[in-house]
C-alpha cells in the first residue's frame, strides 16, 4: 500500500542524503540512487531502499526524494508493496519503514511541517 510523508528540514538534499545512507538499516538495502542538479544550488536526489517484511511476507519499497527547487528543504517517503492479500493490508510495515528516516533526520526536522497522505 502506497503512503506519503513529506517533512521539512534545515539541512542541504546533499547532507541529508548522506546522513541517510549511513544511518541505513540492517533490514534496508539501498537498490538506487540518482542526483540532479538544476543548477542555482537547486538539487534533487532520489534513495531507493528495499526491505523485506516478515510480517507481510513480502518486500516493501521506499522512494526518498531529497530537493530543495522551491527554496525549502523538503523529505518526501513514499512506501510500496509492502501489502500482500487481496485488501492489501501492510499491518504497520510501510510506516515503520518511514520512521527510521524520521529517527535519522530528527535533529534537523522543522516543526509543523509535515504533511502526510
Amino acid at each position: 500500500m502506497q503512503r506519503i510523508t513529506e517533512f521539512k528540514t534545515t539541512l542541504s538534499p546533499a547532507d541529508a542524503s548522506s546522513i541517510l545512507r549511513k544511518y541505513e538499516e540492517s533490514e534496508s538495502r539501498l537498490i538506487h540512487e540518482e542526483y540532479h542538479d538544476a543548477g542555482d544550488g537547486k538539487v534533487v536526489i532520489i534513495l531507493i531502499f528495499e526491505r523485506y517484511f516478515l510480517r507481510t511476507s513480502g518486500r516493501g519499497s521506499m522512494t526518498v526524494i531529497l530537493e530543495n527547487m522551491t527554496g525549502s528543504n523538503k523529505v518526501r517517503c513514499i512506501t510500496a508493496g509492502s501489502g500482500d492479500s487481496l485488501f492489501n493490508f501492510d499491518l504497520g510495515a510501510s510506516r515503520n519503514f518511514r520512521r527510521w528516516v524520521e529517527e535519522a533526520l530528527s535533529s534537523y526536522i522543522e516543526e509543523n511541517s509535515y504533511l502526510e497522505k
